[in-house]
C-alpha cells in the first residue's frame, strides 16, 4: 500500500507578520481568544481596526450576496443597519445618536483636510496624516470631537474593545482607533468608495502560496474577475496613504503575487491596492517569486513557535510609548496588564498541555484502565528524556520506541 503523504503545515503570512511586530497580537488572536471567550463570557476580544474591517467586509458580502439574488442594496443603507444590529448585540443602543453626530463632524473635519479642502501644510501640501497634526488635535478641541470621542470609546469595552486610559497626558488622536473612528471610518470609506460589486468572485477568502516546505496563505479583500483576468485586492485601512515603496516591500502584496485559489491554477493578472480613506487605487502588475525565499524562511520559524506556543514577554512589557498605536495596546494594558492577568509564556504551555492532554484522552478512550496504568508507567519513563532531549524528530522517537 503506498505511503500517505503528509501535508504541508500551512500558516497566514498575516499571522507571520504579527508575530514579527509582538507575538501578543497573535496571542490575542489564539490563546488569549478562547480564554476571554470561555472563561469571561465576553464577547470576542477585538480592535478598532478589525471592528472597522468586519464592518466593511460585512456589508460587501451582504451587498454581494444580494446581488446574486437579484436584489440592489445601497451599501449606506447596509451599512447603518449592521451597526443598528451590532450596537443592539452590545448593550449600546442608547450611544446611536451621539456616533452619528461624531460620524458628521469627523466627516466635515476630514473633508477640511482632503484634496479640496482649505487646510494645507505651510507648503500646501496635503497632510499625510490630518489626525496627527495640530491644527486637526485644536479644531477637534474646539468642535467637540475630542470629547464625544472619548465619551464614546469609554463605552467600547462593552463590544470586546480594551478599555480607554483616563490619562490627560496621552494624545487620543495618536492612539489606536476606537469604536468613534470605527464607525465614522466606515461611513466615511463607503462615501467615497466604489466597489465593482458586479466583479467580485470572493470576498476575505484565503489564497495560497505552495512552498516547498511550507504552505503560505494570504487574504486578500476581494477576488475580482474583469473578462479572462483574475484580479486580487487588497485594502488598506490606515489614513496615511502608503508610498510606492512601502508596497513593492509589502510581504502580504509579495505574496499575493504567486497565490492561487486552493484546487485552481490559474495566475493572478493583478493585485489592486485600495486605500479606503482616500479611496484611491493602484494597480501592480505580479512580479512572480518575489520575496518567497524570506517568506518561507519567516513562516517556517514562526510556525516551529507557534506549534510549541513559544510566546516571549509582549512589547508592553517596555512600557506604554514601545507600543505606538498597535490596535492590540488597549487590550494589553487593560487593568492590571497582559502580563500579570495571563502570563503569556506560561499561558502557551498551558494551552498547549491542554491539547495533549484531550489528544490523549481520546485516543486512549478504547482501552481498559488496566491497560491506561500501563501507558502511564510507560509515560513517567519516557516523557523526562524527551523533556532532557529538546528537538527530537519524528524518526528518532519511532526508532526509540521500536527499541522497547
Amino acid at each position: 500500500m503506498a505511503e500517505k503523504i503528509a501535508e504541508k503545515s500551512s500558516i497566514a503570512i498575516e499571522t507571520v507578520l504579527d508575530w514579527a511586530y509582538c507575538e501578543a497580537k497573535v496571542w490575542w488572536q489564539t490563546v488569549g481568544r478562547s480564554i476571554e471567550e470561555e472563561a469571561e463570557k465576553l464577547i470576542s476580544p477585538r480592535t478598532g481596526t478589525s471592528l472597522l474591517q468586519e464592518a466593511i467586509q460585512g456589508i460587501l458580502k451582504l451587498g454581494y450576496q444580494s446581488r446574486q439574488k437579484g436584489n440592489e442594496f445601497d451599501l449606506p443603507v447596509l451599512l447603518g443597519t449592521l451597526w443598528k444590529v451590532r450596537l443592539q448585540k452590545w448593550g449600546l443602543d442608547e450611544m446611536r445618536e451621539k456616533m452619528a453626530a461624531y460620524s458628521v463632524l469627523y466627516e466635515e473635519l476630514m473633508a477640511r483636510f482632503g484634496e479640496k479642502g482649505d487646510i494645507r501644510k505651510l507648503s500646501g501640501a496635503i497632510y499625510d496624516n490630518p489626525t496627527w497634526s495640530h491644527r486637526w488635535r485644536d479644531l477637534a478641541t474646539s468642535t467637540g470631537l475630542s470629547d464625544l470621542r472619548i465619551e464614546i470609546d469609554a463605552q467600547q469595552h462593552k463590544a470586546g474593545l480594551g478599555k480607554t486610559t483616563k490619562d490627560k497626558t496621552i494624545d487620543i488622536w495618536k492612539e489606536p482607533i476606537g469604536l468613534a473612528d470605527a464607525f465614522a471610518r466606515s461611513t466615511w470609506i463607503v462615501e467615497n468608495n466604489n466597489f465593482p460589486l458586479h466583479e467580485i468572485q470572493g470576498i476575505g477568502e484565503e489564497v495560497f502560496v505552495d512552498l516547498p516546505h511550507i504552505k503560505v496563505g494570504v487574504t486578500p479583500d476581494l477576488i475580482l474577475a474583469s473578462g479572462d483576468d483574475l484580479i486580487y485586492e487588497k485594502h488598506i485601512y490606515g489614513i496615511r496613504r502608503p508610498k510606492m515603496a512601502d508596497m513593492i516591500g509589502d510581504y502580504t502584496i509579495k505574496a499575493l503575487f504567486s497565490a492561487k485559489q486552493k484546487d485552481r491554477e490559474k495566475e493572478v493578472t493583478s493585485v489592486f491596492v485600495r486605500h479606503l480613506m482616500s479611496g484611491k487605487k493602484i494597480s501592480m502588475k505580479p512580479r512572480r517569486a518575489a520575496g518567497i525565499n524570506e517568506i518561507e524562511s519567516m513562516a517556517s520559524a514562526v510556525q516551529r513557535r507557534m506549534n510549541a506556543m513559544d510566546f516571549s514577554g509582549p512589547r508592553m512589557v517596555n512600557g506604554w510609548d514601545a507600543c505606538g498605536n498597535c490596535d492590540y495596546k488597549l487590550l494589553c494594558f487593560d487593568g492590571e496588564g497582559i502580563m500579570q492577568r495571563y502570563n503569556l509564556p506560561l499561558s502557551g504551555r498551558i494551552s498547549l498541555a491542554d491539547d495533549l492532554i484531550n489528544e490523549m484522552s481520546q485516543q486512549l478512550s478504547g482501552y481498559t484502565e488496566e491497560q491506561k496504568e500501563i501507558g502511564i508507567d510507560f509515560a513517567r519513563v519516557f516523557l523526562p528524556f524527551i523533556t532532557q532531549n529538546p528537538g527530537m524528530t519524528k524518526d528518532q522517537i519511532d526508532w526509540l520506541i521500536t527499541g522497547i
